[in-house]
């Protein structure tokens, strides 16, 4: 298996602890008022929500690890960065929103997105 570099290793920790935390959720051992701001109470909805942000962590785990080499890369190189840039920008937005977050659990989610996203950054901008 291939060495990942630093902040492969980042990301891809912090893409791994929100799978897990998505997971959880869904499975129901973490309350479901603590994500979505809280104001998603319908059960169907955060079930739906839920499945979509776990599809897409999953979906961003796999483009760190062909970018990281360790699983085989079906893209061109430059549509993988691509890919990586968006999510870099979707998390640096994300990052000003849980700064604006109403709950303490929210913002404190503020600095792990920002890291997630620098490194996202840092990825898409080095040579496999």
């Amino acid at each position: 298996m291939k060495k990942i570099n630093v902040f492969g290793r980042i990301a891809l920790g912090i893409v791994m602890a929100y799978v897990l935390f998505h997971l959880l959720i869904l499975l129901q051992f973490i309350p479901s008022h603590v994500v979505w701001g809280g104001k998603i109470v319908e059960p169907k909805t955060i079930l739906i929500l839920e499945w979509i942000a776990l599809l897409v962590m999953l979906f961003l785990g796999s483009l760190i690890l062909m970018k990281t080499k360790v699983i085989p890369n079906k893209w061109q190189e430059k549509t993988l960065n691509r890919w990586l840039m968006v999510f870099s920008v979707y998390f640096i937005l994300n990052t000003l929103g849980n700064l604006l977050a109403e709950t303490i659990f929210e913002k404190s989610q503020a600095l792990l997105t920002l890291i997630l996203a620098l490194s996202l950054f840092k990825i898409s901008k080095s040579n496999p």
